[in-house]
């Protein structure tokens, strides 16, 4: 498939709230098709969909603080603060809606509070092996008894995530901001487990995350599920392919609604 060259993104870095963060973007018509990565992640991991996508209409993407290209902030932060940044952000670049609105991992709970707050910008969303509030906790369902401390202090205590978010407080406000959307909404959960650590019973987590993120459905009067059989936790790499199907499908979705 042919893809836009990376020379033809607007790259920019633009002061908010005190400190830079970098944007790269295409215009190409409505809607816009906004990237956000998981925890730890840049918008890179995003530009092999992107530059496909690019093709087909507007796309955003960009580093939050302290990741890639951007200056840090303040830290722990939160959801709440990050949507913050990306609502600045968006129109600082101009970046118009309504918005597609593409999140993996940790980028989902971010999206899922965008949408919260924004309803009205955006046209749909598509949620990536996204993490369920509270899994944590969930996980202590399957987790062997040495590893539940451990296990508690990473949902508690920010400094032992990558980008020092404060999980309690950012699941909270997903929670407070709970509501049923719209637009139409495709979920997209890994089929296979992953194993970065051989002591976790990675095949029981993958059974749990597939619940949680199945509730994802009862987010929308207009949802859908996908399992990715082939991946693991980065479907964007094993299986790009279902990711800019679903885009792909929602953007025709808003452009026979406009049409008609």
């Amino acid at each position: 498939m042919v893809t836009l060259r990376n020379d033809k993104y607007t790259k920019e870095r633009s002061n908010i709230n005190g400190y830079k963060l970098f944007s790269k973007h295409y215009t190409n018509g409505n809607p816009t098709v906004l990237f956000e990565a998981g925890m730890g992640d840049s918008s890179e991991t995003w530009s092999p969909i992107q530059d496909k996508i690019s093709l087909l209409t507007s796309t955003f993407s960009y580093d939050r603080a302290g990741i890639g290209q951007s200056d840090k902030a303040v830290i722990p932060r939160t959801c709440s603060d990050i949507v913050e940044d990306l609502f600045k952000l968006l129109n600082k670049a101009s970046i118009k809606p309504p918005f597609i609105l593409v999140g993996h991992s940790f980028g989902g709970l971010v999206l899922r509070l965008f949408a919260s707050l924004y309803p009205n910008l955006v046209t749909g969303m598509i949620l990536v092996d996204a993490a369920p509030e509270y899994k944590e906790i969930a996980f202590e369902n399957v987790l062997p008894s040495h590893l539940l401390n451990s296990n508690r202090e990473y949902y508690s205590n920010p400094m032992l995530n990558s980008e020092k978010i404060d999980k309690i407080k950012s699941y909270k406000q997903i929670q407070n901001h709970k509501c049923v959307f719209e637009f139409p909404l495709t979920v997209i959960t890994r089929g296979l487990p992953d194993n970065y650590d051989k002591d976790l019973p990675n095949k029981e987590i993958l059974e749990v995350e597939q619940k949680l993120q199945f509730e994802f459905m009862k987010l929308s009067n207009d949802s859908k599920s996908i399992i990715a059989q082939q991946s693991r936790h980065y479907i964007q790499n094993d299986e790009p392919d279902l990711i800019v199907d679903a885009i792909t499908e929602i953007i025709y979705k808003y452009k026979k609604l406009k049409i008609g």
